[in-house]
């Protein structure tokens, strides 16, 4: 009986509620199975590698039958590849997160287990017992199911989540066209900038798309309950984007957004819907003010001393940007996504700066500028995306004054991080000019209207072999010839369906390109046991269970051991340190000499030294810092230090330096010594 009820009810509802409950019954599934795409695997080989990592979903391999030219194709192809080049999810936003878990207490505001003590509200993947957290959902699955689900909900939550806002969002932007908007959605989520920054993008997109959502409906409805929900939504969506605390993307994507609602308000008149029933919805807006403000509030209490700290660092609180230094074969490089970003070449840096998206913008520009029919149907909101794109382009080719540039913000925005707007600004109006020629199907054309879409889609042609050149000089012919042609005659097909409302083969083609594109790069990955479950790890949690003064370790060699450390609950010198803690270097660096060196974002690593030459400090590269120290220097005891982990070659320095051995692998790897009294 129960089970009809249920399934009378679910039927009861319209079709787009029960898709998109299905999708969200699926993130629960992924959730409960532990299912996350996390790279933290590739720190297996560097922790762990006597068990090599072997948790993937559809990848259980015999070494022993499988050799490694096969192994690696079958692994891309099963989704069994972390990407080290994820290298600030899998050192950094990973190990903080699950850091807070092993903390004594729990979750803590400032994890004392990082150098001198850290606050983890400055950053959006950790979960922190806070007020704030109301306002990040991400991190909420850490506090019900613990590690690897926990990471499992952080990881889908960001791409279900704002796939869901945006499909909402793209079905008021397109008058009802469900089909679209779902697609739309599915442009942005599925891109390859989205998902090889580990989905940040999409999450970021979420808490603004739904402030706009909800501050339109807000506006709109007559229904005092959707209204008091819209309220508490937009007050929190609204806070969770201000404490990303990312300017490069926050910055353009406020304006974008901005430019969406107006183009809402202007065209749907809701100036007038507003004054129909002003008191309740005026009522709301203060309810939604109030509620950000109030975590606004409690997160700035919490973190503007170390904001201020975080302004003022040598990277990246001082850069400032001004444009004008982009280039033409840098802005279309997301075309040839499929090869680059499993292997950049050098130019374009990396696997993850070489993504971007598939831009289809020009084929709208060069459509409004020969067709008549077009500029009229193409609305409000896509001429305001046209605006939108061609600022941003100003601003990357030609620049801004500084004066401008600061009053702006503009200042926060490297051309290098604004693929995001232009990216989502140029799915916003290819779908609003699919869902008009779509309509428009149905009307007599004239021959020129007949003809136009063949025209501008030699001119895309035309322009992307240009561009396709112009990348490969910039890579030293990186793209094969024929790679330029076909991405080139591709982007003209899609280009003459868009223009003559061909929606079925366009979203067809497209979405398979999408898929063929980013599908394999992220891993589907099972489980931690590499981080909780290694003969380090062990060595490491029985040590400080058998401290009761939580001793300070000095790791010393390999690749970060001390994040290792503070993963398992350990006090550790070394780490990723943002903001820099100064108070703590300024103990080895009096004089204040080597500031430069460590006022910066930084993962930091030890360097062994000799105990009569102090510290020293270098800055490698600009998110990078070596601290050179002796374990015997006194100010160490003074801040608990215990325990030294030497990795790799390392431990042949520190087992002639007068330290007391308490453990050394049958391997070799590593040993770990206690600094005597």
């Amino acid at each position: 009986m129960d089970r009809q009820f249920f399934f009378k009810a679910v039927m009861s509802l319209n079709a787009r509620t029960r898709a998109l409950l299905g999708l969200w019954a699926f993130f629960l599934l992924l959730v409960l199975w532990g299912i996350h795409g996390s790279s933290t695997g590739v720190t297996a080989d560097w922790w762990a590698p006597e068990t090599p990592y072997n948790g993937y979903l559809l990848w259980h391999p015999q070494p022993s039958t499988i050799t490694d030219g096969e192994s690696d194709s079958k692994r891309d192809w099963l989704m069994a590849r972390a990407r080290w080049i994820r290298w600030d999810e899998l050192v950094i936003a990973t190990p903080l997160a699950l850091s807070q878990l092993s903390h004594k207490p729990k979750f803590p505001v400032i994890n004392t287990n990082i150098g001198n003590g850290q606050n983890m509200l400055l950053s959006q993947h950790a979960p922190v017992l806070h007020i704030a957290t109301l306002a990040r959902p991400a991190t909420w699955g850490y506090f019900i199911f613990g590690a690897q689900r926990g990471l499992a909900w952080y990881w889908w939550f960001q791409i279900f989540a704002c796939y869901t806002a945006l499909y909402l969002l793209f079905e008021i932007l397109l008058q009802g066209n469900k089909k679209l908007a779902a697609f739309g959605a599915f442009w942005f989520c599925a891109s390859a900038y989205v998902v090889c920054w580990s989905l940040w993008p999409a999450h970021l997109t979420f808490f603004i798309a739904l402030a706009c959502l909800t501050a339109y409906h807000l506006f709109r409805t007559e229904k005092r309950s959707t209204l008091i929900t819209c309220a508490l939504l937009l007050g929190l969506s609204f806070a969770g984007f201000v404490m990303i605390l990312y300017p490069p993307w926050q910055v353009s994507l406020g304006y974008l957004f901005l430019f969406v609602f107006a183009g809402l308000f202007i065209r749907d008149r809701l100036d007038l819907s507003f004054k129909s029933n002003y008191k309740p919805r005026l009522f709301a807006l203060l309810g939604a003010t109030a509620v950000a403000g109030l975590i606004i509030g409690a997160f700035l209490y919490t973190c503007l001393p170390d904001m201020k700290v975080m302004s003022a660092t040598v990277y990246p609180g001082r850069r400032v940007s001004l444009g004008g230094d982009y280039t033409f074969a840098l802005l279309f490089k997301g075309l040839y996504n499929l090869i680059t970003i499993y292997g950049a070449p050098q130019a374009l840096l990396n696997q993850t700066e070489s993504s971007s998206f598939y831009y289809l913008f020009p084929v709208v520009f060069l459509g409004l500028a020969l067709s008549r029919r077009l500029r009229k149907g193409v609305g409000i909101i896509g001429w305001l995306m046209v605006g939108f794109l061609l600022t941003m382009l100003f601003f990357l080719f030609i620049g801004l004054p500084e004066i401008i540039a600061r009053l702006t913000f503009l200042s926060y925005v490297p051309p290098y991080r604004a693929d995001i707007v232009i990216g989502l600004a140029s799915i916003f109006l290819c779908m609003q000019v699919l869902a008009f020629t779509a309509r428009a199907r149905l009307a007599e054309f004239s021959p020129w209207e007949k003809l136009m879409p063949w025209v501008v889609s030699l001119m895309v042609i035309l322009l992307f072999i240009a561009h396709g050149y112009s990348l490969n000089k910039l890579t030293e012919n990186f793209l094969p010839v024929a790679a330029i042609g076909l991405v080139s005659f591709i982007a003209g097909v899609l280009s003459y369906c868009l223009l003559n409302g061909r929606q079925l083969i366009f979203c067809a083609v497209l979405g398979v390109i999408l898929i063929a594109t980013t599908s394999r790069f992220n891993p589907l990955a099972t489980n931690l046991n590499h981080l909780y479950h290694s003969e380090l790890a062990e060595q490491i949690v029985r040590l400080n269970q058998q401290s009761s003064d939580r001793p300070l370790w000095l790791c010393y060699g390999g690749v970060h051991p001390g994040i290792l450390v503070t993963l398992l609950g350990g006090r550790s010198l070394s780490g990723e340190h943002w903001p820099p803690q100064l108070a703590l270097w300024r103990k080895f660096d009096p004089s204040g000499i080597y500031q430069p060196q460590y006022n910066r974002f930084a993962l930091v690593q030890l360097e062994y030294g000799e105990p009569n030459q102090g510290t020293r400090f270098n800055s490698t590269q600009d998110d990078a810092v070596v601290v050179k120290l002796s374990p015997h220097l006194p100010i160490l005891k003074t801040l608990g230090a215990r325990y030294v982990l030497a990795m790799g070659e390392v431990q042949t320095r520190a087992r002639f330096d007068h330290l007391n051995l308490l453990y050394e692998s049958p391997s070799g790897r590593f040993s770990i010594y206690e600094i005597p009294p």
